[in-house]
């Protein structure tokens, strides 16, 4: 880390001009490699970046960066921003892009339930950026910032119509009549893998996920909650703006099925190098 160097004139740093991925590596592979990669080419896409290698190039990266650090668990981020350019917004087309891969641990699990605290972050529905993880998360930022000053562990980021979107850095869901919810897309909402991840999990649980739009004040009313993010995976949430949620069982079902995922993920690269 203390040998890379980035350019002061990378627009990245200058105006958060690029995107990244958040990837969980274990049994030493990145997991939902393929969903990271679609999301990645699609956000670079709508930013005008192009990819400086193929995905198959930048998973053999990977594994080398993972074998260098001997990391078989931990997580993965793979930055991209325009590169070099001129002074001011204006852009050539002659930028060369900067492409930076890092390896990080796995955070600390919760030891209970996580809370949550309602901020002044907000975003625009209708906004075309809310859907790509670009490297500037001011509101983000922003969310954590207020969450961490009222001692909760994260921010909840509201759109323009006052409706919950996500936390600082994780997609949610909530249990309400026994239904699983979640906040849709065109609320303002990123496309997390992992939120994809859950649609999946909870279609093989024989559970439907109705997309919803909820007020803060809807949220504290809910039978349970869970944040969802590659760097966490599934986690509950325990109490919002004060008022104590409980629990339910799909709850520990989704954690126990994504769980048997990494086990899957585990076990075809065994069956690989055997």
């Amino acid at each position: 880390m203390d040998e890379a160097q980035v350019s002061a004139s990378d627009r990245g740093f200058l105006y958060g001009d690029g995107l990244f991925e958040t990837i969980r590596i274990h049994a030493g592979r990145p997991f939902l490699w393929g969903w990271h990669m679609m999301r990645f080419a699609d956000g670079s896409g709508s930013l005008g970046i192009a990819l400086p290698q193929s995905t198959e190039s930048l998973l053999g990266q990977v594994h080398e960066l993972t074998c260098r650090n001997d990391a078989p668990e931990s997580l993965l981020r793979i930055t991209l921003s325009r590169g070099v350019g001129e002074r001011g917004y204006g852009v050539t087309g002659e930028e060369q892009p900067t492409l930076l891969l890092t390896q990080h641990p796995l955070p600390t699990a919760p030891s209970q339930p996580l809370s949550l605290q309602t901020t002044t972050a907000r975003v625009a529905i209708g906004d075309p950026l809310a859907g790509v993880k670009s490297a500037n998360k001011l509101v983000s930022i922003l969310a954590k910032r207020e969450a961490t000053a009222q001692k909760m562990d994260d921010g909840l980021i509201l759109n323009s119509d006052g409706n919950v979107t996500e936390a600082s850095s994780a997609n949610l869901f909530w249990v309400e009549n026994g239904v699983l919810h979640t906040p849709p897309i065109s609320d303002g909402v990123l496309p997390g893998v992992t939120r994809r991840l859950v649609f999946s999990l909870a279609s093989t649980l024989g559970q439907a996920v109705r997309e919803a739009s909820a007020a803060p004040e809807r949220l504290q009313q809910v039978e349970a909650m869970v944040l969802t993010s590659a760097a966490m995976g599934i986690c509950a949430v325990g109490q919002v703006n004060g008022t104590a949620l409980g629990t339910h069982p799909l709850v520990g079902q989704l954690q126990d099925a994504r769980e048997a995922e990494l086990a899957r993920h585990a076990a075809n690269d065994s069956q690989a190098t055997a």
